[in-house]
């Protein structure tokens, strides 16, 4: 059993010289056999090893009885030991949670805590093989995905679990031969919860009527599982960085870079974003296809997803973003589109951009430099009081030097510009006459001639002053 756990924690590098290792001890079987076992190990690795113990305050004398087993024990081997007491019962109800999820969230906090308290100490659990499979079976039977399959990680952040190498007969018979005593959880008995139903029916019975072996074969396949959703991680994570464009809550996905990844790796990758945008709870493989169905489907196509979020199709891809709630309005408050005309000369910040306006006459400058967020206009042919503001119905510009016109709704579809960004758009305009889209292009009747007499310059923040 030592030469075993010594080997798989050497292989996923647990106990490292100088660790500080928090031990979390219940008194049962598993958790009395980790015990021994790091006290050995912490000891050849020149590690501190350390106990905590929680009270869920469920079981009564039992529960006092389990404390006082685990206090003298910690004492005989000289390990320090930290005891938390939790009202597990009271937790379940005002959170709605099972005792089961109570438990686990009171018993990793405290796990935490200590750990936090020792200087960042990592923290061993006493699962094993048979925890392993208990849980490999409980996310398959729940429709868990790849990762679900997996099960507990032998060594992850500050978690390492030293015995899932072993299983539960192995740990007592090892107990057993050296005399050492442990407590028995009545709670393991109840055919209540339900692990206890998949290992006291399910598991039994494989054993008994399939293999004799099937919890090690059952942990060894999720060991597998585990390497191959690694490599699929790293393999997602290089698609993302090609696929994906990060928003502030949103992701956008490119179609053309999304459409050359293997199926697998797509919908691992469209899971990821919607993880990032709210997490996975309610999200099912039928959402998964659906997203990639929208990638075929016409622009402006869109779906509702759950966790309030939902995905557009745009020219060049999928957007999915959260859905934005609507701003509260103050009675008799209406909202308005942003509409302000500037000074000129002058300047004025909307947005977190600053537009700057600045007049020359025409013989300052000989050549108009083409730049992409400062723009020269022929200042004499503004007619009306220029306006920074949103689209509205009507608005157009021209598009050649014989004043031909063109709608701006038509102009930014002809540039495929989506519809999210159409309704963020701030406009440049002089009445209905859209004298500049800022990142496009302005109006052919405000540009500078050689009868030019006075030139406006407008620059926007967030441009380049010299291109």
């Amino acid at each position: 059993m030592l030469d075993r756990v010594r080997a798989f924690t050497e292989k996923y590098q647990m106990i490292r010289p100088g660790d500080r290792i928090v031990a979390g001890i219940s008194g049962g079987a598993d958790s009395v056999c980790l015990l021994f076992l790091l006290k050995e190990l912490c000891g050849e690795k020149g590690a501190a090893l350390s106990a905590v113990h929680v009270n869920h305050c469920l079981r009564g004398a039992e529960a006092d009885g389990d404390e006082a087993y685990v206090r003298e024990l910690c004492g005989s081997l000289e390990v320090p030991l930290s005891v938390r007491s939790f009202d597990v019962q009271g937790r379940a109800k005002r959170e709605h949670l099972t005792l089961e999820e109570a438990g686990r969230l009171c018993r990793y906090e405290a796990f935490a805590e200590e750990a936090e308290r020792l200087g960042g100490a990592r923290i061993a659990v006493a699962h094993h093989a048979g925890d392993q499979a208990e849980t490999v079976l409980f996310q398959l039977f729940r429709g868990s995905g790849l990762k679900g399959l997996s099960g507990m990680s032998p060594a992850r952040d500050n978690i390492i679990r030293p015995l899932l190498c072993a299983e539960r007969e192995e740990v007592e018979t090892w107990l057993t031969g050296r005399g050492i005593a442990w407590r028995t959880d009545s709670t393991n008995l109840s055919m209540d919860y339900t692990r206890n139903r998949i290992r006291g029916d399910i598991l039994k019975t494989a054993r008994e009527s399939v293999n004799a072996k099937a919890i090690r074969h059952v942990a060894e396949a999720a060991a597998e599982l585990g390497e191959v959703e690694a490599f699929l991680e790293r393999k997602t994570a290089e698609a993302y960085r090609i696929c994906v464009r990060e928003e502030d809550g949103a992701r956008f996905v490119f179609t053309n870079a999304f459409s050359m990844q293997d199926p697998l790796i797509g919908s691992r990758l469209l899971r990821r974003c919607m993880a990032e945008l709210g997490g996975l709870k309610d999200v099912e493989r039928v959402h998964i296809e659906m997203l990639r169905e929208l990638f075929e489907k016409q622009t402006g196509s869109r779906m509702d997803l759950p966790g309030d979020r939902s995905a557009r199709r745009e020219y060049e891809g999928v957007r999915l973003s959260r859905s934005e709630k609507p701003a509260r309005q103050q009675d008799g408050e209406k909202t308005s589109p942003i509409s302000f005309c500037p000074e000129i000369p002058g300047s004025v910040t909307i947005r977190g951009q600053k537009w700057k306006f600045t007049l020359y006459p025409e013989e300052k400058i000989e050549i108009i430099p083409q730049k992409t967020y400062t723009k020269w206009f022929d200042y004499d042919k503004i007619k009306k009081c220029l306006e920074i503001r949103g689209r509205k119905p009507g608005d157009y510009l021209e598009i050649n030097r014989a004043h031909g016109r063109k709608k701006l709704k038509a102009y930014l579809i002809d540039e495929k510009v989506p519809a999210f960004e159409r309704d963020e758009l701030l406009l440049l305009a002089d009445g209905a006459h859209i004298v500049w889209i800022p990142g496009h292009r302005i109006s052919e009747a405000y540009k500078v001639t050689e009868e030019t007499r006075n030139i406006l310059k407008v620059q926007i923040s967030g441009g380049n002053e010299h291109g």
